[in-house]
């Protein structure tokens, strides 16, 4: 009897979580070690995702330079949250310069990494697009395409 298309294999062997990774806790493991570690090795990184957020591009590349990273090309669909993250390196400031830049709507958190990015893409080091409707999940670098 021929297997129909669905039919899982059970004997089928997986590539070892760390060259075949996803989310899944069942694997004790999850795509974005893997994806960050591969961008430190990276020159040329693609990455088309449909669903993000600001907070999450700003941890992935404004907090960080990776050496070796000479071109990022980033597609997103949608920011799904404005969260600011507890990851961010925390500055102590005056009330006073405080003050005067949350009139000025500007995020105290945020501004480093903010200024981090927007310096990358005047340089042409990070190219960002967005397109309405897109659902797509893609990373390409050196090493790995998830």
């Amino acid at each position: 009897m021929a297997k129909n298309l669905f039919d899982h294999d059970h004997n089928r062997k997986w590539p070892p979580q760390e060259k075949f990774p996803i989310n899944e806790n069942s694997q004790g493991s999850h795509v974005n070690p893997v994806l960050l570690g591969d961008i430190k090795n990276t020159t040329d990184l693609i990455v088309i995702t449909g669903f993000t957020s600001l907070s999450h591009l700003v941890e992935t590349f404004g907090i960080t330079d990776y050496k070796n990273l000479k071109r990022t090309r980033i597609v997103i669909g949608f920011d799904i949250d404005e969260r600011v993250s507890k990851k961010l390196i925390h500055y102590t400031l005056l009330p006073e310069v405080k003050e005067y830049w949350v009139k000025q709507g500007v995020s105290i958190k945020l501004c480093g990494p903010k200024i981090n990015i927007i310096e990358k893409i005047k340089n042409k080091e990070i190219d960002f697009r967005s397109k309405k409707r897109l659902h797509a999940k893609i990373y390409v670098g050196d090493n790995y395409a998830m």
